[in-house]
């Protein structure tokens, strides 16, 4: 799956957090420690990972968590919003990126597809148009009477 999600925290609001607290931002199997402003980068593995927030404390136990939908991080392109975290927010900036490599390398999946698909579009309207031509034909042989089709056949042997 190509692309990145670039997290970029703007702001703390009313978080728990002390010396002894930490907040850690995760999607897939990559984890950051935020101890301030920043920014993050996660490269888009699966649709089914979630980018996860969680506030932890000195002893490193989960005492809250949040989490954000990266389909939704992809439908917006560009995100953002305060997300409630505990008793507080944390006001972030979400952001799907493609490098023009990646977005060459769609746009030509796309074009294949395309072809692909208008290609079995014109496939099937012809194998309609030839079903078509064989009903006909195949109803003007039935003004024919049995007898003289029959007799036909054996003329023309």
């Amino acid at each position: 799956m190509p692309g990145t999600i670039l997290v970029s925290v703007l702001e703390f609001m009313d978080l728990p957090l002390s010396s002894s607290t930490s907040i850690r931002v995760s999607m897939g199997k990559i984890e950051y420690q935020i101890n301030g402003k920043g920014d993050f980068s996660f490269p888009l593995t699966s649709l089914r990972d979630d980018l996860i927030f969680k506030i932890h404390d000195a002893d490193g136990n989960e005492t809250s968590r949040t989490g954000v939908l990266v389909r939704l991080i992809l439908e917006k392109g560009v995100w953002e919003d305060d997300f409630p975290l505990g008793t507080g927010h944390l006001h972030l900036k979400l952001q799907f990126i493609l490098s023009d490599d990646e977005r060459d390398r769609i746009r030509a999946l796309r074009q294949t597809a395309l072809k692909k698909k208008q290609d079995e579009l014109l496939s099937s309207s012809r194998r309609g148009a030839e079903s078509d031509s064989s009903t006909i034909i195949g109803n003007a042989a039935l003004q024919f009477s049995s007898n003289d089709e029959v007799s036909g056949l054996i003329l023309l042997y």
